[in-house]
């Protein structure tokens, strides 16, 4: 499993604007972080999506964060990025490994369910992340 880039982007994104005293710009975003703006428009777009930001237009406005730095955990980061779909959904590979005489679909659930497992652990540790752990850890390096 590979996390995508704008997984980071998101990240550093909504620690941008958790920092700004004011609502900050698209463009504003992207100078700082030196990524195209079309591209971090999708990345703001599903941040809206999943209620982490919000954007106020005026000629003051930009975004701002919807909840607390310490609200937001990376989990939501991740789903917001990742989408919620499940890591694995088999492909019954296994039925084409193994001698059908034995217990193939048994096998297969047991493969499933480490995967399974696997992704809840990660996903628990994701939840254990916020983003205000993130700020105090730069200030305390």
């Amino acid at each position: 499993m590979k996390i995508r880039q704008s997984f980071e982007q998101a990240i550093c994104i909504l620690l941008l604007i958790g920092a700004s005293e004011s609502p900050i710009k698209s463009h504003e975003l992207s100078d700082k972080l030196d990524v195209s703006d079309s591209y971090l428009k999708k990345v703001t777009r599903q941040l809206v999506v999943a209620g982490l930001i919000t954007s106020k237009a005026s000629k003051l406005g930009g975004f701002v964060l919807k909840k607390r730095l310490e609200d937001i955990s990376f989990f939501d980061i991740f789903e917001a990025i990742e989408g919620k779909e499940k890591f694995v959904e088999t492909t019954h590979l296994v039925e084409k490994v193994f001698d059908p005489s034995l217990k193939v679909k048994e096998t297969e659930a047991v493969i499933v369910d480490h995967l399974n497992k696997a992704e809840e652990q990660y996903k628990a540790k994701l939840r254990e992340i916020t983003l205000d752990h993130i700020l105090s850890a730069a200030h305390s390096i």
